[in-house]
């Protein structure tokens, strides 16, 4: 049975570099278990500062795969396999199509890393140090459970379940995913990156929390090709208003939105539409999860 929740926002910014914002990256703690949600750039480093590591990481889900989202994929499951030396669980990893396909591109013999791992698992040295950290020849690569969901999807955990629903961001290059995670009686909803959407309102009906992406100050973005595939802060509260959400967590922030003064107004106008708590994403906060309805 998973203990209750504690969330971690990992990273909260773009595919724009930021020292003081990571990709995509959210952590929630149930005791032994531990979720992965994206798993964008500087997420494994993120995760020791948060006190956790990559060994401790049990399931991964990943929204889609944009790179801001993903590109940390691969350094999660090599230093996991590397430092786990055999004796931790194979990671599972659920996401939208084609995650088979770019697992099977990292890790296979013919992928990325294949003749990185044919070196770990077959060279003198590399096998020296996998049996000092407690391995047994012979050593297999890695072989993460990789799981392909898609909308309507539910995924049942040790006392969790998570509910997948399809949101709008970037199809048809890329789909894009929204997972409801309910454990213990706490709801939170990671909306992935998308512009307003019925199915991400109804997944996030009555969420304790809600993480959404504000890509911009709402009205100060015009551009339709970007305004009909992301949202801004007054979208995301409409969104957390008709879902009927206890908080609202805006993250994907960009350097527009974090601007003095501009974070001000974007935190009130997003907590007077909303009518509920507003948290401004930044990296390694720990989101209380017992204080709800309040403003931040």
């Amino acid at each position: 049975m998973a203990d209750a929740p504690r969330l971690t926002l990992l990273g909260t910014g773009t595919p724009t570099i930021q020292l003081h914002r990571g990709g995509a990256s959210y952590l929630v703690r149930l005791g032994e278990q531990q979720l992965l949600f994206d798993c964008g750039p500087f997420a494994v480093h993120r995760l020791l500062e948060a006190g956790s590591g990559p060994t401790e990481i049990t399931s991964l889900f990943l929204t889609h795969l944009h790179y801001d989202h993903a590109a940390d994929y691969g350094h999660l499951v090599l230093n996991r396999w590397d430092e786990g030396a055999g004796q931790v669980a194979e990671l599972d990893v659920y996401g939208p199509e084609p995650i088979e396909q770019m697992s099977a591109s990292l890790f296979g013999p013919d992928g990325v890393w294949g003749p990185d791992l044919a070196a770990r698992t077959g060279n003198p040295g590399s096998q020296s140090v996998y049996e000092s950290r407690g391995g047994e020849l012979p050593r297999l690569p890695p072989q993460p459970n990789v799981t392909t969901v898609a909308t309507g999807d539910v995924i049942e955990g040790d006392g969790w379940t998570v509910r997948v629903a399809e949101v709008i961001h970037f199809q048809p290059h890329l789909i894009c995913l929204a997972y409801r995670l309910d454990v213990n009686g706490t709801s939170i909803v990671f909306g992935g990156d998308t512009r307003p959407t019925p199915a991400l309102t109804e997944l996030a009906q009555g969420a304790d929390v809600l993480i959404h992406m504000c890509q911009y100050v709402t009205g100060e973005e015009t551009d339709p090709r970007l305004t009909d595939t992301c949202s801004g802060h007054i979208e995301a509260a409409e969104t957390a208003r008709d879902a009927n959400v206890d908080t609202l967590i805006l993250t994907h922030i960009t350097p527009q939105v974090e601007h003095p003064r501009v974070r001000e107004r974007v935190i009130l106008e997003a907590g007077q539409v909303s009518g509920c708590r507003v948290i401004f994403g930044e990296d390694l906060l720990e989101v209380p999860l017992d204080a709800k309805g309040e403003q931040s």
